[in-house]
């Protein structure tokens, strides 16, 4: 047990002792595009003029020098399920060598629920149109209850290794127990070699450092014990230390952020679901009306990793984390983490150092209404110059920039707005 959870009170409690607050003073928003139920933002490698946009629908749009282009990259939409808000076209990652192999690879819903991961091809002639004829399966993961949610949806690479979240199935309180069995690939993050292997007649290759290569366990698991890390990122500190930053959704009292090094991840067990958030998980009366709680341990598993930060259901959902902020624009911004929640309009920044998410302050700008009454957050994204995005479900895409350059281009939305909350 590495160390133990801050709670959202405490450090509320710390901000007002010090003083800190940027309400007033922090960034602006300036709007890039409107797609529909976006679900993720990211760039290919090499490329800084294109950012590339799942939509929830099973379309990746394509988004050039700031202009929606109206072909999309790649549409898979007779393929996928949207019935719930966690399913559909998920996740987006494009190869180390995409410049030269042009391969890319996706993370999505089928229609019998599964989760699949996917590799296709850019087209030779078009580079701006992907190949679907191209399409490979890389990994299927069977659907755990019908109509199911919580399937997480982030992919990156890190080197020539691909990771992937998963989460638990959507059944409430994750009755079968997925997230802790090491042979489920559910409740996980994954760490996969997605070239075929053709000794092992598999589809991807399993890493020989991960944590069950060779058995027992499913070898393709890099960390368990999540419920729903729709959200995760990497981050090099200044010293070369490598960490791994997850955002796992709750059930129903608490989210919590994971900030770990690397050798502290590799095999990693957050806990879910013997604890939810910092203490054990409690079923309730919605999910348990005749009061029969869970069959579960009474002590932490052993090596359990406690959530670096966690906050209430009184204040937020679904917990949403983004990268650091790379940006020298951004002035003291750069080189802090971005977080906030789908549910409530409050943007957060971490200061990382030391390896312990810290100093956290109100990012001071909140995303503005589009098309529905209420901005509800649905993930980060970052382009080539390492500039940072914000999408909301409601459809609006947004570019984090400085307060002045937001009152330049007529899209500054501080803490003015805060009543759209």
């Amino acid at each position: 047990m590495r160390r133990t959870a801050i709670t959202t009170a405490a450090v509320l409690l710390a901000l007002a002792i010090s003083g800190v607050s940027e309400a007033g003073a922090g960034p602006a928003f300036k709007k890039v595009a409107e797609i529909r139920s976006p679900t993720s933002l990211t760039h290919a490698p090499g490329s800084k003029r294109v950012v590339f946009v799942t939509e929830r629908r099973g379309k990746i749009r394509v988004i050039r020098r700031g202009k929606l282009l109206k072909r999309p990259f790649l549409d898979i939409r007779k393929r996928t399920v949207t019935d719930w808000v966690e399913q559909g076209l998920l996740g987006l990652a494009f190869a180390p060598d995409y410049r030269r192999t042009g391969k890319f690879y996706i993370h999505f819903t089928a229609r019998n629920g599964d989760v699949r991961i996917e590799e296709f091809r850019r087209s030779r002639k078009k580079p701006l149109v992907a190949n679907p004829k191209s399409r490979r399966t890389v990994l299927n993961i069977p659907e755990v209850v019908p109509n199911a949610g919580h399937n997480g949806g982030g992919l990156r690479f890190l080197g020539r290794y691909l990771y992937i979240s998963v989460g638990d199935g959507g059944n409430p309180g994750d009755v079968l127990n997925q997230a802790q069995d090491p042979d489920s690939l559910r409740g996980k993050i994954l760490r996969i070699d997605p070239r075929p292997d053709r000794k092992a007649g598999s589809n991807f290759r399993v890493p020989a450092g991960n944590p069950f290569a060779g058995g027992p366990g499913n070898g393709a698991i890099f960390a368990m014990g999540l419920r729903n890390p729709h959200t995760f990122s990497f981050y090099r500190d200044g010293g070369g230390q490598r960490y791994v930053l997850i955002a796992d959704v709750g059930q129903e009292r608490y989210e919590e952020i994971n900030f770990l090094p690397w050798p502290e991840a590799l095999g990693a067990n957050f806990g879910w679901k013997i604890y939810e958030g910092p203490e054990p998980y409690n079923c309730g009366p919605e999910l348990c009306p005749n009061g029969a709680e869970p069959e579960l341990p009474v002590e932490p598993p052993p090596g359990l990793e406690w959530p670096d930060v966690s906050y209430s259901h009184e204040e937020g959902c679904a917990v949403i984390t983004g990268p650091v902020i790379r940006d020298p624009a951004m002035g003291s911004l750069r080189g802090r983490f971005i977080t906030g929640d789908f549910c409530v309009n409050r943007l957060y920044t971490y200061d990382p150092a030391g390896g312990v998410l810290s100093d956290r302050r109100p990012l001071g700008a909140y995303l503005p209404p589009g098309r529905g009454a209420h901005p509800t957050l649905n993930g980060f994204g970052e382009d080539g110059w390492g500039r940072v995005y914000l999408f909301s479900n409601t459809g609006g895409i947004y570019r984090l920039i400085p307060a002045k350059a937001g009152k330049r281009n007529g899209g500054s939305q501080s803490a003015r707005t805060e009543e759209a909350q």
